[in-house]
């Protein structure tokens, strides 16, 4: 175990509940919050370069999700693992900008957070009150959005295309987001 820029990194030897380790830590911390990444098995000492990278872009992703203190593993990170691994990301840039672009101009020209709003919404399977109880706005804000969000984007989310990748690119754009802020000086 050791301290390393604000975190604790741990090498662990088995494969236990992370979940009750992080309890563990609150319980001796007297409460507070944590968070745990978890990085991939390492199999020799040369692997734990990329582990602690896994484990690293784990916890990024939780903090950009701004969802509750939880173990993420990054195992079990599906998409976000596969797009992060990608050396050339030009391709999964230019879908994010296809799909995304007009939302992301216009959130930074009007300090809005309609990317925000249907990452939300997709995630929430396009559950109205779902989404309203994630994002803590009352139902009619949430429409307002969504019709903001179809009008500037040009597209249908009432079409299951249209919904799967725009939360393909949603999840794109969190991952290229995380890798940014890996390679960003602090």
């Amino acid at each position: 175990m050791v301290a390393r820029g604000g975190a604790v990194v741990v090498l662990s030897d088995t494969d236990g509940s992370w979940e009750v380790f992080r309890q563990a830590v609150l319980s001796g911390l007297g409460g507070g919050r944590c968070r745990v990444g978890v990085g991939g098995r390492c199999e020799r000492p040369q692997d734990f370069p990329r582990s602690y990278r896994e484990a690293s872009f784990a916890l990024r992703l939780q903090e950009r999700s701004n969802g509750a203190d939880q173990v993420t593993s990054f195992e079990a990170l599906g998409v976000y693992g596969i797009l992060s691994g990608m050396d050339d990301i030009t391709g999964v840039e230019r879908f994010v900008r296809s799909w995304l672009g007009d939302l992301l101009e216009y959130d930074a020209r009007k300090h809005s957070d309609l990317v925000a709003t249907l990452t939300s919404y997709v995630e929430c399977g396009g559950n109205y009150d779902a989404t309203a109880s994630a994002l803590a706005v009352h139902r009619s804000t949430l429409k307002y959005r969504l019709q903001r969000i179809r009008e500037i984007s040009g597209h249908d989310l009432s079409e299951a295309d249209a919904r799967f990748n725009l939360q393909l690119a949603t999840r794109a754009w969190a991952t290229l987001t995380a890798m940014r802020e890996a390679t960003s000086p602090t």
